[in-house]
């Protein structure tokens, strides 16, 4: 993990929902300058904990990224690591376009570690 990452949320467990397709990670920069997020998804179901998913990203700023996953599990974390205190993030397991909820976390809901 670089230490350039000085900003470091996770979800916590979240375990999913039965209709639940697919996992998305919504990264907002409400910066002046482009900034780097990291995003990582847990597979939960076996221990320990298994990474399944791990990519990072640059966003312009004032811009947005947005990435899905399939989970093929019934528990998952996610986990954001980024660069500025002016990323803001929502992650979503949903099924195809409709939200679940309970699966929805919002940036202030996200835990800093």
């Amino acid at each position: 993990m670089s230490n350039s990452y000085k900003y470091k949320y996770t979800t916590g467990p979240i375990s999913c929902s039965e209709f639940i397709n697919n996992i998305r990670v919504l990264v907002l920069n409400n910066g002046a300058k482009k900034h780097k997020a990291r995003v990582k998804i847990f597979n939960l179901d076996p221990t320990p904990k298994n990474e399944v998913f791990d990519e990072t990203f640059t966003i312009a700023s004032n811009a947005k990224i947005n990435t899905e996953f399939i989970p093929m599990f019934n528990a998952f974390e996610v986990q954001i690591l980024t660069d500025s205190s002016l990323v803001f993030i929502w992650v979503g397991g949903r099924a195809g376009n409709e939200n679940l909820e309970g699966n929805i976390v919002l940036h202030k809901d996200l835990i800093r570690f």
